[in-house]
């Protein structure tokens, strides 16, 4: 499912500047499988924090911005659990790690589990559907295209779906490490160049990377396709492809 090292930018304290990797808090008391899940959010461009207590975790939650939160369930308390979804906030995903089964009451019904044992395609693929579920969703439809050959800085890539807002991509030889959190989306057959922005990025263990991004902006290339002259134009699929829901 998001180095991207550290980009340069001027930042004002507090804020986290809108090129950032993502920030996911890792609040597990293993230190094997926390290093693990550190390790792998790493390596797919996304900025782990470790939360090592529960007054470590509510501290870190309101001190230090997160995008998303993966907890133990046997860190977080039933009495614990209510607060620490309430400082989340709104459209900021849970991910419990453990058996659904024994669930504490107190776990919100929208929380997505990753159940032991796990791979680190499954739990990056898990990471990244959570953070599509919990952004808002497309306000236009999702139209299926034929794969279309695209590139994305220079990496082949191929085209499964668009809408107005945004565009999914299957990217084939590369690691989430090198999709940078925005990129430059070239279409040659339509003469379109675009910026994204990286929304999620999953890898399904099948050789390629899938990639869900928002339409920032045309880029100015003499004789650029538009966005919306694009979608008017592309061919339709009828072929099914994997909903990983919106974005």
């Amino acid at each position: 499912m998001t180095c991207i090292s550290v980009w340069q930018c001027d930042c004002t304290p507090g804020v986290v500047p809108s090129n950032a990797p993502i920030r996911i808090g890792v609040a597990c008391p293993i230190p094997g499988e926390r290093a693990a899940f550190i390790e792998w959010l790493g390596y797919a461009g996304y900025e782990p924090v470790p939360m090592l207590s529960v007054d470590g975790l509510v501290r870190d939650l309101v001190t230090r911005p997160i995008e998303a939160l993966i907890a133990d369930v046997q860190l977080v308390s039933a009495a614990d659990l209510p607060r620490i979804v309430r400082i989340l906030g709104a459209n900021r995903p849970l991910v419990l790690v453990g058996n659904p089964e024994q669930a504490i009451e107190a776990v919100p019904k929208d929380a997505a589990w990753i159940d032991r044992p796990m791979t680190r395609d499954s739990f990056l693929l898990s990471v990244a559907l959570a953070l599509a579920e919990g952004r808002p969703a497309r306000r236009s439809p999702r139209r299926m295209v034929p794969k279309l050959l695209s590139s994305v800085d220079g990496v082949t890539s191929k085209i499964v779906d668009i809408s107005t807002e945004g565009v999914r991509l299957e990217i084939s030889g590369a690691s989430p490490s090198a999709l940078p959190p925005y990129f430059t989306l070239r279409v040659p057959g339509f003469g379109v160049a675009a910026k994204v922005k990286r929304v999620w990025v999953a890898m399904p263990g099948q050789g390629f990377m899938w990639c869900g991004g928002i339409i920032d902006r045309p880029v100015a290339e003499r004789n650029a396709v538009s966005w919306h002259k694009f979608l008017e134009n592309a061919p339709t699929s009828g072929a099914q492809i994997l909903h990983l829901s919106s974005a």
